[in-house]
């Protein structure tokens, strides 16, 4: 999900909300500048009792961002994820276009499929569990 650097936090929230997703990023003039998570919203806003609809995503955001390029294999993906200590890297293509964001939650979605769904440790933090049914990941 995309917002502009001068969206509110209120604005950028209720968004996320929308879409279901954990965090946004941030652009200015159609660039990737910043990130902002669901953790910036709790910590950076509720948490020091700031009105979200008076902050603006430019001022909680993380920045800059860490991203990677679409053909880059997984082991890079949580090399820099584990250097970085961040959760998601943007990914942007040769232009430095937006093609998506990769999660600690889908290496380890990819990791569970890659073991058959047989490692619990994988399992526990891609949320699979076979007894909820209907598939993985739903």
């Amino acid at each position: 999900m995309i917002v502009e650097l001068n969206t509110t936090a209120q604005e950028c929230a209720k968004a996320m909300a929308k879409r279901g997703v954990s965090c946004a990023v941030i652009t200015q003039l159609g660039r990737a500048i910043g990130i902002v998570t669901e953790r910036d919203l709790v910590s950076k806003v509720m948490a020091e009792a700031i009105e979200a609809d008076k902050v603006l995503v430019r001022d909680i955001m993380s920045t800059p961002l860490i991203t990677i390029s679409p053909d880059a294999q997984l082991k890079e993906a949580a090399e820099l994820m584990a250097q970085y200590r961040v959760r998601r890297l943007v990914v942007l293509d040769a232009t430095r276009a937006l093609v998506g964001i990769v999660t600690t939650g889908d290496i380890a979605r990819t990791m569970a499929e890659k073991h058959g769904y047989r490692d619990a440790t994988f399992n526990a933090m891609a949320r699979y569990n076979e007894e909820i049914g209907g598939g993985p990941y739903q």
